[in-house]
C-alpha cells in the first residue's frame, strides 16, 4: 500500500474553523463519558462546520469502532486519508475497522503502512506482527481444512479415549442402556444388529450441578465437553431452521438477548425469572459467545439445558456463532485457553454445532424471533419477477439451508446482521454488511407473513430493550455492563400463551477478575 495525493478541500474562514474546533472539543468530551452517539453527533457537526480536517474523521471513526458501526469506521478512515495522505491516524483506524470486520488481509496492509510511515513505532510494529501472524496462521488452517474436505468432527469422536479423571469432583453424567445398529464385519453375515450399550446423558441434576461448577470457575472434564456437544449437534441438527413453537396453556416464555459470555448475568436472568422448565420456557436468541469471558461456560450451559428440555429450551443462531468473529472476539482464544491439548479440535465441534443452530423461531404463529432483522429487496425470491414484492416469506426461512458461516448467502446473512433504523426504506448497513431497514419495510413483513410483531437483538440497548416501528419491532438485549464498559442494563421478554408481553430490566451482578475480551485477538489490534 502506497500513499497517495491528497484531497483538496476549500479552507473556511477563521470563525469556522475556531467554531468546528469548539464542536470537535464538546464530542472529545461526550466520548471520554462514553456518550458514543451523542460524540458522533458533534463530530458530524464539526465536519459538516469545516470538512478539511482529517482528525474530525478518525475521531468519529473511533466512536463508530465504540458502537461496532465497523463500515462507518471504515469510510471515515478512508475521508481521513483522503484529506491526508499522511496522516498516520488514519491508517490506524482504518485497520482497526477491517480487523473487526474479519478482513485480516486489509487490516495487515494498513498496519505495514503505519510502520512504513513511522519505522520508530514499537507500538505499530507490534500491531503489524500480530495482525500479520493472525493472518497467517488462519490462512493455513483454512488451506488444510476447507469446508469442502471437511469431515465431520461430530462423527469421528472416540469417547474412549477421553476418560474422566479419577480425582474429578464435579458433577457426573448419568448413564443409561439403549440399543444401537452395529454393523457386522461381511464375512460374519454382514446383516446390522442391535446391541445394548451404554449412553451417557443430561438429567435437571447434571444440568444444576454444572451450573455451580461453572460458577467456582472449574471445567468440565473433556469427555463431557465431547459428549455435550456432540449430542446437542446431532438434536440440533434435526431441527428445522425456521422453527414453530406453541407455548403451552401452564407455560410462559420468556425470550433474552444476546449474553456475550456474560455467564453470572445469566444465572442471574435464572434467579430473577426462574430456572428453566417445561413451565418456564427459554428462547435465547444468538450471540452467546464472544466478548465476555466464560463463554465457554455459557454455551455448556445452554447446550446441556437444550438436551434436558428440547421442547422448552430454545437457541437462535446470532453473528458471533461463526468462525470469522470467534477467531477475532474472545471464543476461539478461550476454548484454547480452558482446553489447551485438544482446544483446535474442541473450536472446530464448536462451529459444527453453531452451523446446525436454527436462525429464526415463530411463537403461536405471530412473533417471529431472529437475532438480526429483516430484508433487502432482492434476497426475496420473487423480487426478480416483474410483479414481486420483495418480502421475504417465511417459508423461504424454512427451506434455507444454514449449514454454513453467515456470509454464505444473502438471507442468512441479513437474519443475522441487519438492523432497524427510525427512516423509512432501506439503507446500507454502518456495520459493513447486510442492511438497515425502516417502519415501512416491518409493517410490510409482518402483513405479508401474518405477524404481530419481530423480535430481535443485536443491539445493546441502554435500558435493555427498544420498542420501535409502531410496536412490530422489538430490540432485546441481555448483556448488561456490556463487555464492562457500560452502564446499560440487560432485558428479557415474558410472553403468554395469549401473546401479553411484559419487559424486564436488571443490572449486571460481580463477576471474578477476568476483564471482558481477555481472549480476543481483536482487544490488542483494535485499540
Amino acid at each position: 500500500m502506497s500513499s497517495t495525493a491528497s484531497e483538496v478541500v476549500p479552507a473556511v474562514d477563521a470563525s469556522a474553523a475556531a467554531r468546528a474546533e469548539q464542536l470537535k472539543m464538546e464530542a472529545n468530551a461526550l466520548y471520554a463519558h462514553k456518550h458514543y452517539h451523542e460524540a458522533i453527533e458533534k463530530y458530524t457537526q464539526a465536519i459538516q462546520v469545516n470538512p478539511s480536517v482529517a482528525a474530525f474523521y478518525t475521531n468519529r471513526a473511533q466512536c463508530h469502532l465504540s458502537t461496532e458501526a465497523y463500515g462507518a469506521a471504515k469510510e471515515d478512515a478512508e475521508k481521513a486519508i483522503s484529506l491526508d495522505a499522511q496522516f498516520i491516524k488514519g491508517y490506524f483506524r482504518k485497520a482497526a475497522a477491517c480487523m473487526a470486520m474479519g478482513d485480516l488481509k486489509e487490516a495487515r496492509a494498513n498496519f505495514r503502512q503505519v510502520t512504513v510511515m513511522a519505522p520508530g513505532d514499537a507500538v505499530a510494529r507490534r500491531k503489524y506482527l500480530e495482525c500479520d501472524k493472525l493472518y497467517r496462521r488462519i490462512m493455513f488452517e483454512n488451506a488444510i481444512d476447507s469446508e469442502a474436505d471437511r469431515k465431520r468432527v461430530a462423527e469421528s469422536i472416540d469417547l474412549s479415549k477421553y476418560p474422566v479423571a479419577e480425582g474429578y469432583d464435579g458433577p457426573r453424567m448419568p448413564v443409561r442402556k439403549i440399543m444401537v445398529s452395529k454393523d457386522v464385519e461381511e464375512e460374519e453375515g454382514g446383516e446390522p444388529q442391535m446391541v445394548e450399550v451404554d449412553e451417557e446423558y443430561v438429567d435437571l441434576e447434571f444440568v444444576k450441578g454444572i451450573a455451580e461448577w461453572f460458577r467456582d470457575q472449574k471445567s468440565l472434564p473433556l469427555r463431557y465437553m465431547y459428549v455435550i456437544l456432540v449430542q446437542a449437534e446431532s438434536l440440533l441438527r434435526k431441527l428445522p431452521t425456521l422453527v414453530d413453537v406453541a407455548v403451552p396453556s401452564d407455560a410462559i416464555m420468556t425470550v433474552c438477548g444476546d449474553v456475550h459470555g456474560q455467564y453470572y448475568d445469566v444465572l442471574n436472568i435464572f434467579e430473577l425469572n426462574g430456572f428453566p422448565s417445561p413451565q418456564l420456557q427459554y428462547l435465547f436468541n444468538g450471540d452467546f459467545v464472544d466478548r465476555g469471558s466464560f463463554s465457554v461456560e455459557v454455551i455448556m450451559l445452554f447446550l446441556a439445558l437444550k438436551l434436558l428440555y428440547p421442547d422448552a429450551f430454545f437457541l437462535n443462531r446470532g453473528n458471533h456463532e461463526s468462525i470469522g468473529m470467534n477467531q477475532l472476539y474472545g471464543f476461539e482464544g478461550e476454548v484454547r485457553h480452558k482446553y489447551p491439548t485438544q482446544g483446535k479440535r474442541l473450536f472446530d465441534l464448536f462451529q459444527e454445532t453453531f452451523e446446525a443452530l436454527p436462525i429464526a423461531h415463530l411463537i403461536q404463529g405471530k412473533i417471529f424471533v431472529v437475532h438480526g432483522g429483516l430484508y433487502s429487496r432482492e434476497t426475496a425470491k420473487n423480487s426478480g419477477l416483474p410483479d414481486g414484492d420483495g418480502v421475504v416469506r417465511l417459508d423461504e426461512l424454512r427451506e434455507l439451508p444454514r449449514f454454513h458461516q453467515p456470509q454464505h448467502t444473502k438471507l442468512l446473512n441479513e437474519s443475522l446482521w441487519s438492523d432497524p433504523q427510525d427512516q423509512e426504506g432501506r439503507t446500507p448497513s454502518p456495520r459493513g454488511t447486510a442492511i438497515q431497514y425502516g417502519p415501512d419495510v416491518t409493517k410490510e413483513f409482518c402483513a405479508t407473513n401474518g405477524l404481530t410483531m419481530v423480535i430481535r437483538s443485536h443491539q445493546q440497548m441502554d435500558e435493555g430493550y427498544e420498542i420501535a416501528h409502531d410496536g412490530q419491532m422489538v430490540t432485546v438485549f441481555s448483556a448488561p455492563n456490556y463487555c464492562d464498559s457500560g452502564t446499560n442494563k440487560g432485558a428479557y421478554i415474558r410472553i403468554t400463551p395469549e401473546l401479553e408481553c411484559t419487559y424486564h430490566k436488571f443490572s449486571a451482578v460481580a463477576h471474578p477478575p477476568v476483564k471482558a475480551m481477555a481472549y480476543a485477538n481483536a482487544r490488542t489490534l483494535m485499540y
